[in-house]
């Protein structure tokens, strides 16, 4: 995508109609994640919303040409512990493979923390999977000591 596409590049609330789609862009990005197929094909279950996410998770959907390329998912449940207080956890993060690093993602990830200031939620807990640190930590996430039954890649956004 270039710059002028990235302007009708558009953010909005998921339904329940969008979930294939959504997990269709979630297949495609763990398929291409690079590690054994086996293991993604065993994961990739796992990691597909369904209708009783929408009921407890925020989830935003990155579109261009009304086609869904992204979505970001986040949980407002204030449970997670951070430097600042208790806060939320950002779920999930996926972008088609075709439309990774022209933006998307970071977009997707500024409409989380947009949508969790709104909700008056201090800060978010992000638990990378060793694919997607580079990402985080080229945003300059401050990262978090993780203990021994915990993502060993964990960032934190302070939001209030």
């Amino acid at each position: 995508m270039r710059t002028t596409e990235m302007e009708n590049l558009n953010i909005r609330r998921a339904n329940t109609n969008d979930l294939p789609k959504i997990n269709q862009v979630i297949e495609s990005a763990v398929m291409n994640w690079p590690m054994p197929t086996r293991l993604k094909r065993l994961a990739t279950p796992a990691l597909l919303y369904n209708a009783t996410d929408l009921k407890f998770l925020e989830l935003l959907v990155a579109t261009y040409k009304k086609e869904i390329i992204g979505v970001a998912a986040w949980d407002a449940g204030l449970s997670q512990t951070l430097p600042n207080g208790k806060g939320g956890l950002f779920h999930g993060l996926y972008v088609l493979p075709l439309v990774q690093r022209q933006g998307v993602g970071e977009r997707l990830m500024e409409a989380v923390f947009d949508d969790a200031k709104c909700h008056d939620v201090c800060g978010l807990l992000i638990k990378s999977q060793n694919v997607s640190r580079s990402f985080f930590e080229s945003h300059k996430l401050p990262s978090l000591a993780a203990n021994d039954n915990d993502y060993p890649w964990q960032y934190w956004k302070q939001l209030a």
